[in-house]
């Protein structure tokens, strides 16, 4: 299936999370990443409008513990892939995930084709 580039919302669809009800967390997206290995240790992060419609905080450079912190914190971070329309479009809930060595890093709720981590851009 191919996106349309004529979306009226930049980041696509809405989150399952912000329809229907109260919003509960703050909205953060992830647009890009940095690894070291197989671990997430930095991401570009920004906070997300409910209406999907623009950046309440772009995203910059944020720190692995920070986006644990956030997460540990209630708030929903979720994978933005860009389109080739120049838009975002919505991928799964991040969450933390424990390497067998017990390192922590980031991984997908769901783990969709092409809606990996690693299939981000890197900065």
């Amino acid at each position: 299936m191919v996106e349309k580039c004529m979306q009226s919302s930049r980041f696509g669809a809405a989150h399952p999370a912000l329809v229907g009800g109260p919003m509960t967390s703050v909205l953060y997206g992830i647009t890009a990443i940095r690894l070291e290995g197989n671990q997430v240790t930095e991401v570009m992060m920004g906070m997300v409008d409910p209406s999907l419609e623009y950046w309440d905080l772009r995203p910059a450079p944020t720190r692995l513990v920070e986006v644990v912190d956030r997460l540990v914190e209630g708030d929903t971070i979720v994978a933005l892939f860009p389109t080739e329309c120049g838009t975002l479009r919505m991928g799964p809930e991040v969450k933390v995930q424990v390497l067998p060595e017990g390192i922590e890093t980031l991984a997908p709720e769901e783990d969709r084709p092409g809606q990996r981590l690693t299939d981000l851009p890197r900065f």
